[in-house]
């Protein structure tokens, strides 16, 4: 049995006011309608919901029942129709983003502090780990993106992967190092000496790793790891070894006082900044707010 539930309001109106007439007025329809509308619902039930006496309307016990119910449900679906406009607004909602490797989360600092700024009621998650093991969460719907390497998280067909914006890394040793004297320094110089890297891998260690054989040296083994890079500035300032620094901005070089940086002197291929998302399913506002945040926070940034 299917009621309008236009017509379930009418009913709970003429049992409020008790009156065709009032109700009418309120509902801003006809009086003929409004009586039309009561008979239908009576019909459809098989019961009468209201005694006409001649000044108004009173609810039978059937119709006490049907209006206790009735209101209920109203009460339900004015909810519905409020929490989903609340989620259409980011009143409410839930953004689960997983970031592989987890040193990429420092990209995400301004546009997430941004984010929860604007949505208050968002409630956000932050899973970091390896694109192997973040990718299939995503993909299964436990995760709803996947922020990180682009190269890695285009290997899996069933995400949809957009480009954000481009990484640019330098090789960085303190001012005075050895090969800073040089006339003319070539990659092998620099990958000569011991190599700090981060704890957390990412793809360009691997493209570092594969520039020692070409280059007649050893397989790479880091005398120095961690993530960070407060250490990093101490052991490389105070050693001769060398480590890869990444920015979106080109001009990161000129903001490591105390360091010289190398830029395009190691030949690895280009490295990009992207987020991934199942393409099974339709973005929610919550992702859609991410992305347009943070493409216009790390796009500003770089200009």
């Amino acid at each position: 049995m299917n009621i309008d539930l236009k017509k379930i309001r009418h009913v709970v109106e003429v049992a409020h006011s008790e009156s065709i007439t009032t109700a009418a007025h309120t509902l801003a329809i006809s009086q003929p309608a409004l009586t039309r509308s009561i008979a239908d619902v009576e019909s459809q039930l098989g019961v009468q919901l209201f005694v006409r006496l001649r000044r108004g309307m009173r609810l039978t016990e059937a119709g006490q029942v049907f209006v206790e119910h009735a209101i209920r449900v109203m009460k339900s679906v004015d909810d519905l129709f409020v929490n989903t406009e609340d989620y259409i607004n980011l009143k409410l909602g839930r953004l689960r983003i997983g970031v592989a490797p987890a040193a990429y989360q420092t990209y995400l600092h301004l546009p997430l502090s941004q984010l929860v700024s604007s949505y208050p009621g968002m409630q956000l998650e932050i899973v970091a780990g390896s694109a192997e093991h973040l990718a299939p969460r995503v993909i299964s719907g436990d995760l709803d993106l996947l922020w990180g390497a682009a190269r890695p998280l285009s290997q899996w067909p069933e995400l949809d992967v957009k480009i954000v914006i481009d990484l640019y890394y330098g090789f960085m040793v303190r001012e005075g190092h050895p090969v800073t004297k040089l006339d003319s320094i070539r990659e092998v110089d620099l990958l000569s000496y011991p190599i700090l890297l981060p704890a957390t891998v990412e793809p360009v260690h691997i493209d570092i790793a594969s520039r020692y054989a070409p280059n007649g040296l050893s397989p790479m083994h880091p005398r120095y790891v961690t993530d960070d890079f407060e250490v990093v500035k101490t052991i490389i300032g105070g050693t001769d070894a060398f480590s890869h620094v990444a920015s979106i901005s080109s001009s990161f070089a000129s903001r490591l006082k105390g360091f010289e940086v190398f830029e395009d002197l190691v030949e690895i291929p280009p490295q990009q900044l992207a987020f991934a998302t199942s393409s099974a399913r339709s973005h929610s506002p919550a992702i859609e707010a991410f992305v347009n945040e943070v493409e216009s926070t790390l796009t500003e940034r770089n200009n």
